[in-house]
């Protein structure tokens, strides 16, 4: 497989837009932990509820709400990161397809 610029800026894209995605659902996980009585730790992902018991950020974002965010956020992050690198890529005289 020979790697063009094109192919990386696409890789790059899908990272950003993956990314986005795991920040939104983070955000929203730590909102649902606070809601419910407890405080987001430091050290890892995890809520201390208000029991003392430990959860894991993630067990806050239901399936569906991942799926969302990704259409909502990850996806236009993508377009955009993608866009931003063909512009980039055609402007240091590189082919862009």
């Amino acid at each position: 497989m020979i790697l063009t610029p094109c192919n990386c800026n696409r890789s790059l894209a899908f990272l950003a837009g993956l990314f986005a995605t795991m920040a939104a659902c983070v955000l929203v996980a730590e909102d649902a932990c606070r809601d419910g009585g407890g405080r987001v730790s430091d050290a890892a992902w995890a809520c201390v509820l208000a029991s003392g018991a430990s959860a894991s950020l993630w067990s806050f974002v239901s399936p569906g709400a991942m799926a969302l965010a990704a259409l909502v956020i990850g996806v236009p992050v993508a377009l955009v990161v993608n866009a931003l690198g063909k512009r980039f890529i055609v402007a240091c005289g590189l082919p862009a397809n």
